[in-house]
């Protein structure tokens, strides 16, 4: 029972980690590259990792096993890999989130609603999100 326990534990952490790493990914972390296109390394020291301000305050993980393949969750070999990905979901939501605030702004001036188009790049930093609505 406790190295059951220990493995669920772990896929957890491992979930919720990836989760958080994406977060970072899509919204945090800012890549400077040179003429090439090649980034250009900083080292760890200006790394800035997803904090408590930056990620859900409630966070679910429930684990469904399929009873296939006892070794194996859902009856696959990967469990970091799929939420990382997941994490574009937040910057889908905070896109969705800048269109109806142009939309809104828009209608408040009485303009075209339909000429709010916008590209958000990733990551979609906080100052990016702001500029997009408008607030800066």
């Amino acid at each position: 029972m406790h190295k059951a326990s220990t493995l669920c534990l772990g896929c957890f952490l491992q979930i919720e980690g990836a989760f958080v790493q994406g977060i970072g990914f899509f919204m945090l972390e800012e890549y400077l590259s040179n003429s090439d296109g090649l980034v250009i390394p900083e080292g760890t020291w200006t790394y800035k990792i997803p904090t408590i301000e930056t990620i859900p305050r409630q966070f679910n993980v429930e684990i469904m096993n399929s009873g296939h393949h006892k070794k194996r969750l859902l009856s696959s070999k990967a469990s970091g890999e799929p939420p990382l990905l997941l994490a574009v979901l937040v910057h889908c939501a905070t896109r969705a989130v800048i269109k109806e605030a142009r939309k809104q702004l828009l209608r408040w001036k009485g303009l075209n609603e339909s000429d709010s188009t916008f590209q958000l790049e990733v990551p979609a930093t906080m100052s990016i999100v702001k500029k997009l609505q408008c607030l800066l």
